[in-house]
């Protein structure tokens, strides 16, 4: 338990600090950067491309090496180049911060997995704290008020903490997928992923007028990091499909209808992150042995869900019968997937 807890707490800060350095970067680079707004638009396309695309890739190369904290500790290098240079070389500064989110995500994020073996509680706490990163780093970008040596400083300080705790065991076992379980195996991954992206999509598609508020926008962040937070825990205890399309399905009245009343939003996204632990656990559950490239797919997943919004599709999403249909779409997805996994794809495992 001891070192469960170190870890996680360890983990879960850094991913506070990184998300709050890479997210400071690319804004602090979008308010100085002079160009028309499609340039703009693309750095940030650029930005989430490396950051989120990339981590299936790296993902299979940390498995491979079994190298989860060599990883995450390079990205942190990176990271604090991005961090010291976004102000001369503001493009590549937004690639390294990029590159260097990635690296850490995956190898943190495979630590994670392996805290709590098959569950979703440890995963689920690791992931919450970086809405909190990308609040305060959108903060400090837009507000040209971020500096960069106190933080620099505080990721050397958390990279120590990381090489001090003892290192949790990790399961690089591989196991092949039987032909027996193959066809569920298939439809798992593809419905799991697809709620997953789904999800992503509504998290940029829907729209509350009122977040220019601060203080609404800091509760509606802390509701994110709650959602993720208790999700898995919840999941845990009491079932995972359950609490994960149970809750799913709650949000749907309230994202839809409840989006002009910051009440109502804020309950309805507290609902919506719940089930978010739960697919990515599933996610690792079925690859065993390979929790970087498990990690890396639902972050995959995650960038290419957002796709509809840069290509033009945003205010159409936005409205309250697109809202409805893709949250009933996901929350379709996530039943059928879960059940499969519980129904039929485990007992062919055992």
């Amino acid at each position: 338990m001891k070192t469960i807890a170190s870890n996680l707490s360890v983990y879960s800060v850094m991913h506070a600090v990184i998300d709050m350095m890479t997210i400071a970067v690319l804004f602090s680079v979008l308010k100085n950067q002079i160009g028309s707004i499609a340039e703009l638009i693309n750095l940030v396309i650029l930005y989430n491309v490396i950051a989120f695309g990339l981590q299936a890739i790296i993902g299979y190369a940390t498995d491979y090496l079994k190298s989860p904290r060599a990883i995450l500790l390079s990205g942190c290098v990176l990271i604090a180049i991005s961090v010291i240079e976004f102000s001369y070389l503001p493009v590549a500064a937004v690639i390294l911060a990029g590159l260097g989110n990635a690296l850490f995500h995956v190898g943190a994020g495979s630590i994670s997995l392996n805290l709590t073996p098959k569950k979703a509680s440890a995963p689920g706490i690791f992931v919450s704290t970086g809405a909190i990163g990308v609040l305060v780093g959108t903060i400090l970008g837009k507000s040209g008020q971020f500096v960069a040596w106190p933080f620099v400083l505080t990721i050397l300080i958390l990279c120590f903490s990381v090489l001090i705790i003892k290192k949790p065991e990790m399961n690089y076992n591989k196991e092949e997928i039987k032909s027996s379980k193959v066809g569920y195996f298939q439809i798992i991954l593809i419905l799991i992923l697809l709620s997953i992206a789904i999800r992503s999509l509504v998290g940029v598609a829907i729209i509350f007028p009122w977040k220019t508020n601060i203080d609404l926008l800091i509760a509606l962040t802390l509701a994110v990091v709650l959602g993720k937070g208790l999700g898995g825990l919840l999941a845990d205890k009491f079932g995972w499909l359950q609490v994960a399309v149970g809750a799913l399905v709650l949000s749907i009245p309230f994202l839809v209808f409840g989006a002009n009343s910051p009440f109502i939003a804020i309950v309805g996204m507290f609902l919506f992150n719940i089930t978010m632990p739960v697919t990515l656990v599933v996610i690792s559950n079925i690859l065993p042995g390979r929790p970087g490239f498990a990690f890396g797919l639902t972050c995959l997943a995650l960038m290419l869900g957002v796709l509809p919004v840069y290509f033009g599709l945003g205010q159409f999403l936005s409205r309250e019968l697109s809202i409805f249909i893709i949250i009933l779409i996901s929350s379709v997805a996530l039943f059928y997937g879960l059940r499969t996994y519980f129904t039929k794809y485990l007992k062919k495992t055992a």
